[in-house]
């Protein structure tokens, strides 16, 4: 019984006096939400969990993963979406919950509706319904921690967290700590922390250093304009790293986190050093967030730290943000397809950014730099890879000895690929060690994306052969007849840039177009026999 005298009825399966947190919910069998977090915390401490805490207790059992998750389709709505304010049931179920005396039946239905739509969507208008309603605090918090403590939905849970955000305190910190560790519900976990809590950017702090995903990005922006300094400390040396860019938080880290001051002193630590080194290459590579153009001490940033790496004696990774430097601001050689930051935008005159590529090019030729990274390919250090690129350095002899080993990763293949100026040794050698034979099994509608093995292996090359006409044929023909339509649009696209076909090869693609189940490749194969027949 609360201290108003109010109390929520059992879940038909509980007693009124047996609500652990491993109590199942009122429709199904499966555990809470925070008996998952808490076996997890027991299993790997406080945080970030593996897969950010997946697989969650109300995912079931799938024959392949989904393209995208709660987690990425949160991520992408907050990020690159405009702020939706969604009409939802939730408000007046949750107060007919906690003006009247409650039944199992209207909590099902608040589960429901909880369960049935998103939780991102509906929940400023809960919080602003709650509070326009005056709903008694009390009672509102008793249903949110009903919710988040007994929730087995992520959307029940999520609703849960909200209505805390809108009536907790701060006895609320350790269980928003412990479900928010989970990157589904970081998100509401951060906000209703900030609302609850006398210390708001401390709290969302721990919650920051125990998620790596896209919960780290929610939480991190909502430390921008800190004044803390040991936030501020930490964000530079590494509290922008999440695992699905690090350029979404770059920028917030640089300015946030003052870079150009911690980078002043004549001496700094390695961990800064690190980290600035990783914020400058996110900021130069660009993304979906604000990047070096938009950042007007950036050509001082970028001078601080070739002074203090040149200071150092030679590490990989500096060597390879050095040479990273060197092609941004020379060349725009990291500007990916379709466009991205360009130096000549930066907050500099041409001479000073002429000096900055000197000063680089000074760094890299330094006898001791480059002999490291050399001994290191001679020893197989997969490390060296990203500076011997940066070097212009030879890497197709270790390649080929690393992908003996291992033939399907893909790092060692984008290396290759993107790298070598033989492409005739490299085609021969991905033909030989491929199995091009198993990999012609007949088409299929999987998509392909981030196949792994061999198949993933064979895509990243013939993705390329656009750009070596008449070249490959054997992975061509192995492509146009495998699973994945990955694999036969690109062995499409590289057909099509032939001047015209073999006979080998018109006949290759006629088989192809008699059997291909997906529409649109179909017709470009059809499209292409027929410019070969003119």
């Amino acid at each position: 019984m609360s201290p108003h005298g109010w109390h929520l009825p059992p879940a038909e399966d509980e007693s009124p006096h047996d609500k652990s947190p491993h109590d199942k919910s009122l429709h199904d069998k499966n555990p809470t939400y925070l008996a998952h977090a808490r076996a997890l915390a027991a299993l790997h401490g406080p945080g970030p969990w593996p897969d950010g805490g997946t697989p969650l207790p109300d995912q079931r059992p799938r024959t392949a993963a989904p393209l995208i998750s709660d987690a990425v389709l949160d991520g992408i709505r907050t990020q690159h979406m405009a702020p939706s304010r969604q009409p939802t049931a939730l408000p007046d179920l949750v107060e007919t919950l906690v003006r009247q005396q409650p039944t199992t039946a209207a909590l099902r239905r608040l589960r429901d509706a909880a369960t049935a739509g998103s939780p991102l969507s509906s929940a400023d208008e809960l919080v602003a319904q709650v509070r326009d309603r005056d709903l008694p605090t009390a009672r509102v918090r008793e249903l949110a921690l009903r919710l988040a403590e007994h929730g087995t939905s992520r959307g029940e849970v999520a609703t849960g967290i909200v209505l805390l955000g809108a009536s907790g305190d701060r006895r609320d910190r350790d269980l928003l700590l412990l479900l928010g560790a989970l990157d589904d519900l970081t998100l509401f976990a951060a906000v209703a922390l900030l609302r609850t809590q006398p210390d708001p950017e401390r709290a969302v702090f721990d919650l920051a250093r125990r998620v790596d995903g896209w919960g780290r990005i929610h939480v991190v922006e909502r430390l921008r304009g800190t004044g803390d300094p040991e936030i501020k400390a930490w964000l530079l040396r590494g509290g922008y790293r999440n695992s699905i860019m690090d350029e979404y938080l770059a920028h917030l880290a640089a300015t946030t986190g003052g870079l150009l001051d911690a980078l002043a002193p004549d001496t700094i630590d390695d961990e800064l050093l690190l980290g600035a080194g990783g914020i400058l290459h996110a900021l130069c590579w660009g993304g979906p967030a604000a990047d070096i153009t938009h950042y007007p001490d950036g050509p001082r940033v970028i001078d601080r730290y070739l002074t203090h790496a040149g200071n150092r004696p030679p590490d990989l990774v500096r060597i390879a943000i050095v040479g990273t430097l060197h092609d941004f601001i020379d060349e725009g050689a990291l500007r990916p397809t379709g466009g991205g930051p360009r130096a000549e935008a930066m907050n500099c005159s041409t001479a000073e950014r002429l000096r900055l590529v000197d000063v680089c090019d000074a760094l890299t030729a330094r006898p001791a730099w480059r002999d490291l990274v050399k001994d290191a390919l001679r020893a197989g250090d997969r490390r060296a890879i990203w500076a011997a690129e940066r070097l212009r350095l030879p890497l197709d002899e270790m390649l080929r000895d690393q992908l003996r080993g291992d033939p399907y990763d893909s790092h060692l293949w984008f290396s290759f690929v993107d790298g070598t100026d033989d492409i005739d040794g490299l085609l021969e050698f991905a033909a030989g060690i491929l199995p091009l034979r198993d990999l012609a099994t007949g088409p299929g509608l999987d998509l392909g994306a981030g196949s792994g093995g061999p198949e993933g292996a064979l895509d990243i090359i013939v993705s390329r052969l656009d750009e070596h006409p008449g070249k490959g044929w054997p992975l061509i023909e192995a492509a146009l007849a495998n699973a994945t339509i990955r694999n036969r649009y690109g062995a499409v696209r590289a057909l099509g840039a032939w001047p015209a076909g073999t006979p080998a090869a018109v006949a290759a693609l006629r088989r192809a177009a008699d059997v291909e189940p997906d529409p649109e490749i179909r017709g470009r194969m059809r499209a292409l026999l027929r410019k070969w027949r003119m």
